[in-house]
C-alpha cells in the first residue's frame, strides 16, 4: 500500500513538471508559429555564455553574458527558445540585426504568436 502511495506522487508530480515544460514549450515552437517579444519598457539583452551546470556533470548550461543591447518600447525581438534556469527564467531571442541573445524574465515585455 506505502509503495502504491510513493508510486502515485511520484507520477503526479512527473505529470505536473511535464505540463510547465510542455505550456513553455509549445508557444515557441508549434504550428510554425512566430513567438514575438514586443518591449514594453528598455529591456537588456545578454550575451549567451556557456557554463557547466555543475563541476561533477560534464553538460553545459546557458548563462546571461554581458548586455550587448538595450531594446526600447515598441521594438520586437523573435523568441527562437525558452530557458528555465535555476536563479532565472528568459528567452533566447533572434533580433533584426540576426544577433542572438538571452532576454531574462520580467514584466519588461509581453508575448506575442503570430
Amino acid at each position: 500500500m506505502r509503495l502504491n502511495t510513493i508510486e502515485i506522487r511520484f507520477h503526479k508530480c512527473l505529470a505536473v513538471t511535464v505540463l510547465l515544460i510542455l505550456s513553455a514549450a509549445i508557444p515557441v515552437g508549434c504550428d510554425n508559429r512566430e513567438t514575438i517579444l514586443v518591449i514594453e519598457k528598455p529591456t537588456e539583452v545578454h550575451s549567451i555564455a556557456q557554463s557547466p551546470s555543475s563541476p561533477a556533470s560534464a553538460s553545459i548550461s546557458l548563462e546571461p553574458g554581458k548586455v550587448i543591447t538595450t531594446l526600447k518600447a515598441g521594438e520586437t525581438a523573435k523568441a527562437t527558445g525558452v530557458y528555465h534556469g535555476q536563479d532565472y527564467d528568459g528567452f533566447k531571442v533572434k533580433l533584426a540585426d540576426g544577433i542572438e541573445g538571452l532576454i531574462i524574465a520580467g514584466d519588461t515585455f509581453k508575448v506575442v504568436s503570430r
